[in-house]
């Protein structure tokens, strides 16, 4: 992949505001990816925890996804 372009989708993925308006608790993009992971989960509509720590997969939504894929947080 190239490296450039991965940054700019991941600066134009974390500076996005298209959904401002309709967010009661802001905008705030939370992920952690890299170019050279096999897998991807991807989730909507943030619970207020992880919006407000930044910490993906966060509370018992976030317990429940790691014993379903029988992985630990870290």
């Amino acid at each position: 992949m190239n490296h450039a372009f991965f940054h700019t989708l991941v600066q134009n993925a974390k500076s996005c505001k298209i959904c401002e308006e309709y967010l009661s608790l802001g905008p705030r993009s939370v992920f952690s990816i890299h170019a050279e992971r096999k897998i991807l989960v991807i989730g909507q509509a943030l619970g207020t925890k992880v919006h407000a720590t930044g910490i993906l997969w966060y509370g018992l939504s976030g317990n429940e996804l790691r014993r379903w894929l029988d992985v630990d947080r870290d």
